[in-house]
């Protein structure tokens, strides 16, 4: 099972997406894992690693620090992937991966043959703006992804001021 969670900056879709992974491993018996991509390159990107690390708190993850690569060797878990975004960006500007939709869409499909998966992801195309060259093949990239994902997903939620407004499935 795939489970996409969308919405903007501080919209609460990580909690809900939290909740839905925790509520998985209940139901399922099977071990939480949570997958974090975020590289921290300041004070700022730490202070924002310890907040969701307080959020999980307690609720049983085990953490799988996972900026490069997603481990594939898991199974009969529940992974929350934490997040898209991240794992998007690192891929092209990290790592220059030739391809980074394919490797990315390749790692969740073969992870959710085995796994429920949950992914958090962000809404970052209602701006207006207009970037570098660089920056908008990020966004493009991040669009066509999470359209992807949207597709093979049996639940797709987007948090908008912390209200779960379903647009497939339903809620775990």
């Amino acid at each position: 099972m795939i489970c996409l969670f969308s919405g903007g900056s501080g919209s609460g879709k990580s909690e809900l997406a939290e909740r839905c992974a925790v509520r998985l491993s209940q139901k399922k018996g099977a071990p939480l894992l949570y997958f974090a991509t975020m590289r921290v390159w300041d004070e700022e990107g730490e202070r924002r690693v310890q907040k969701h690390r307080a959020m999980r708190e307690g609720r049983g993850f085990v953490t799988v620090e996972s900026p490069s690569r997603l481990r594939t060797d898991v199974k009969d878990s529940v992974v929350l992937l934490e997040c898209l975004s991240n794992r998007l960006a690192n891929a092209m500007f990290g790592d220059r991966e030739a391809d980074p939709v394919s490797l990315i869409r390749g790692e969740i499909e073969f992870l959710s043959r085995e796994n429920d998966v949950v992914i958090v992801t962000n809404e970052v195309f209602s701006d207006g703006q207009d970037y570098e060259r660089e920056t908008a093949e990020y966004i493009r990239l991040l669009g066509r992804l999470n359209c992807l994902l949207a597709q093979a997903a049996q639940l797709v939620v987007e948090s908008v001021y912390g209200i779960p407004v379903v647009h497939k499935g339903e809620l775990v």
